[in-house]
């Protein structure tokens, strides 16, 4: 089930990165990485690499995954199944806070 499951998730992040791309502030070039707990924004990065960290990330950790999980296929599994479904959620999640951003002209 998890190699179903797992490339899905990683099209939904790519189909994600891509959609943001062309729609989120199109005309920005840095865009909005970490906010304050009062809604103020603490640093920006280039907008390509704002769009590209949450998908790297979980790539990273899916990699990181199959490496130190040689033995345990049950619990690798599990940990993947989790990033499956985390990873587009945050991914969706960081980008509705930028478009947010960008529509309230920060």
């Amino acid at each position: 089930m998890i190699y179903v499951v797992l490339p899905v998730s990683i099209a939904a992040m790519a189909g994600i990165a891509i959609w943001a791309y062309r729609n989120v502030a199109p005309d920005a070039e840095r865009l909005p990485m970490q906010w304050s707990v009062r809604g103020e924004i603490n640093w920006r990065a280039p907008r390509l690499i704002a769009i590209a960290v949450t998908p790297l990330l979980m790539l990273t950790l899916i990699v990181a995954i199959f490496i130190f999980s040689r033995h345990d296929h049950a619990e690798r599994n599990l940990a993947l199944l989790w990033i499956s479904f985390l990873g587009p959620a945050l991914q969706a999640l960081h980008m509705a806070l930028v478009a947010r951003t960008a529509e309230n002209g920060e």
